[in-house]
């Protein structure tokens, strides 16, 4: 992999076949696939905390650990933070290495069969049965890290092993006809599919062997003893219809719907209905276009469509139950033997019903008469209602358990996207051709409204801070927290404005949002916006005789990241290494900075969530390049039955240009239910990869 002591391996093998019988009037056939693949390091398990990013990961470690802290002590073992005022970081390159051993391997095998059969002319029958089944198994090891000032003398192994299989049973009539000018399609059909997973794993601490993990075995662990299985069942049940009409090729016609029952929702609302439909007019066809000295294609195109979401937790609309020892137990018969008991692990909701995407979209495609020039455009139009989201609710009346997915409210996103090309060389007798694609796409996103009840809905929780805000009117996943007006000059600044218990000289000032005189929760406000202005890309490819180029470029512009790791490296809130930023903090000398001046025990409003971690997160990156070379026909053996001998170059992400001050730009989303976008918990920047290749064609 591209962090050290991690890797992946991946096996495919693939068939496909087709017979008919009959005079081809019965065909049946099959596509099936199976893969091995094997991972070994860091992030392998899912189960085990620690990954390619956020708080617990190499990157976040590297953020955080002191710099005068060697990779090695002077005996050659790895060195840490187990003195005094190092922090609590650990060692990132022992961290990664102390995880090679663990590993991941899967079985995955995707199978397809089918019949198909002609009824009569024009109507054909079709049954299609598949299977998605993997198998995994994987182990994770622990080894003591003494250098590590929270690590330990203790040695674990928690082993793993589970499946998954899903079932996809579909069956269709399709009847085609073609008269005239007219062609005719009418399809109708149903599908089942039903998905099962269940994982068995277990634990134990204090081995006594170290350094070889096929001596760890878990009946030799002498403390710790954990085992746990989990599993879920789901299916989804759907009757569908589609029919189709064109005319000439000039006018055209689609409409769809869909009526689809999940295993996630309640009786009441476990069928939703999603029609779609679509026309388009090909103008030049017509006759006043079709000698058109311009145009060779022109097309313009509407569509309304409705789609449904039931991605949650199974059972949601049902109360949910587990026994667990150490969370119910209870003392029976006397002694201290500890009986396991039940308790609700997660709350229901018997109003949960699907979540549904409303689309409007209005497209334009063309294709001048020389073929040098080509495009579409499409505005859209797309409402979002009903949207699903597990609302919080308070620990001291629930306890244990987790909340219920509600339908949260509506959103709605509107936009255009743009695509243009043009082709030198492709009419022209030339050793030279020349293409260039452009994208260009804008969307305006906003929280229509919330469920009844809720106002707003603050998440994306790292460490004490809430980066991200649910607020009608506003953007999805605005960043949400204090303003800072700047920096506090003199205590005569502090008593004369709006002020928090603890503020100080060369700490933040913030915003009265409210206007009641005094710095409190209720002046947190919308502080940047992760969704971009607009996105775009460019693609650049030439040729000249046997030399070609492929380059691709993309951008975006407008958006605002949250840096969360500015919360261990610009703040007192743990020991450990500090950001260059702070060699330029506010001093009696240096009254313009926008750095708080370096303080331990300062208020932690100090340290909130503020407009202090928001940046411009544009950025215009050379995603690829490749040059390459193909060997002219005569040098090429065709005895060998070689058609193409092509050398090649290429690179990826050889430049970003950004003002954001993080590791890269491209910060992915987070992983919860509502992702928490543009949030930067320490990510495993893009690398830049080269590679020189051979591509022989027979």
């Amino acid at each position: 992999g591209t962090i050290k002591h991690t890797g992946f391996t991946r096996y495919n093998v693939r068939a496909n076949t087709q017979f008919s019988a009959l005079d081809k009037r019965l065909r049946f056939g099959e596509n099936m696939q199976y893969s091995y693949s094997e991972g070994y390091g860091l992030g392998v398990n899912p189960a085990v905390a620690g990954d390619y990013q956020d708080e617990g990961s190499a990157i976040s470690w590297a953020y955080r650990i002191p710099t005068i802290v060697p990779v090695y002590d002077i005996n050659g073992n790895f060195a840490g933070t187990k003195g005094s005022g190092l922090g609590n970081a650990e060692n990132p390159l022992a961290f990664l290495y102390r995880a090679k051993d663990n590993k991941n391997k899967s079985n995955f095998f995707f199978g397809n069969v089918f019949g198909e059969v002609d009824i009569i002319d024009g109507l054909v029958g079709r049954t299609s049965f598949g299977l998605r089944y993997e198998n995994y198994n994987g182990l994770s090891l622990r080894y003591p890290n003494l250098e590590f000032l929270e690590g330990n003398n203790s040695n674990s192994l928690n082993e793993y092993q589970g499946y998954r299989t899903e079932y996809t049973w579909t069956n269709t009539l399709n009847y085609s006809k073609v008269f005239d000018k007219h062609r005719v399609s009418i399809l109708a059909g149903t599908e089942a599919i039903s998905s099962r997973t269940r994982q068995l794993d277990a634990g134990r601490n204090d081995f006594f062997v170290l350094g070889d993990p096929d001596y760890y075995y878990l009946g030799v662990g002498a403390s710790n003893i954990s085992n746990n299985s989990t599993g879920n069942i789901g299916s989804l049940f759907s009757l569908f219809a589609k029919a189709d009409y064109s005319y000439n090729d000039r006018y055209l016609a689609s409409l769809t719907i869909r009526r689809d029952g999940s295993s996630n929702f309640g009786d009441e609302n476990k069928y939703g209905y999603f029609p779609a439909g679509s026309v388009a007019w090909r103008l030049s066809e017509e006759d006043f276009l079709k000698d058109s000295e311009l145009f060779s294609d022109l097309k313009i195109r509407a569509a309304y469509g409705e789609t449904g979401n039931q991605r949650i937790s199974r059972f949601q609309y049902v109360n949910r139950f587990q026994s667990s020892l150490n969370n119910a137990g209870y003392a029976l018969g006397g002694g201290n033997n500890v009986v396991s008991g039940v308790y609700q692990n997660a709350y229901g909701n018997p109003q949960v019903k699907w979540e549904s995407l409303k689309s409007i979209n209005l497209g334009l495609d063309f294709t001048l008469k020389t073929g040098m020039f080509d495009g579409s455009f499409d505005w859209y139009s797309r409402k979002t209602t009903d949207m699903l989201y597990p609302v919080p609710l308070p620990s001291t009346a629930v306890g244990l358990g987790a909340s219920p997915f509600v339908n949260a409210g509506d959103m709605s996103n509107k936009g255009i996207e743009l695509t243009l090309g043009y082709h030198y060389g492709l009419n022209q007798a030339d050793d030279f051709k020349f293409d260039v694609v452009v994208n260009f796409s804008r969307n305006v996103n906003k929280i229509l409204k919330l469920a009844d009840g809720i106002s707003q809905q603050p998440y994306g929780a790292f460490r004490s801070l809430t980066t991200s805000i649910l607020r009608e009117g506003e953007a999805f996943g605005s960043f949400y927290g204090y303003k800072v007006a700047g920096i506090n000059q003199s205590t005569a600044e502090i008593s004369g404005n709006p002020s928090y218990t603890g503020a100080r000289v060369g700490g933040f000032r913030y915003q009265d949002i409210d206007g009641d005189g005094a710095i409190t929760p209720s002046d947190r406000t919308i502080i940047g916006n992760p969704n971009p202005d607009f996105l775009y890309s460019f693609s650049l490819n030439a040729s000249y005789k046997n030399f070609d180029i492929i380059t691709f470029f993309n951008g975006v512009q407008g958006n605002d990241l949250y840096e969360a790791t500015r919360y261990f490296t610009d703040f007192p809130t743990f020991d450990g290494a500090r950001s260059t930023r702070l060699l330029n903090t506010w001093s009696p000398t240096n009254t313009g900075s926008m750095v708080p001046s370096p303080y331990v025990g300062v208020s932690d409003l100090e340290y909130a969530s503020s407009s202090y971690y928001v940046q411009s997160g544009s950025f215009f990156r050379m995603k690829n390049v490749q040059l390459g070379y193909t060997l002219p026909t005569k040098v090429i053996n065709s005895k060998l039955g070689i058609s193409k001998v092509r050398f090649y170059v290429s690179a990826t992400n050889l430049f970003t240009i950004t003002k954001y001050q993080g590791l890269d730009p491209e910060v992915s989303q987070d992983t919860e239910t509502f992702s928490s976008l543009g949030v930067d918990k320490g990510i495993y920047p893009s690398p830049r990869q080269f590679l020189i290749g051979l591509s022989v064609g027979f």
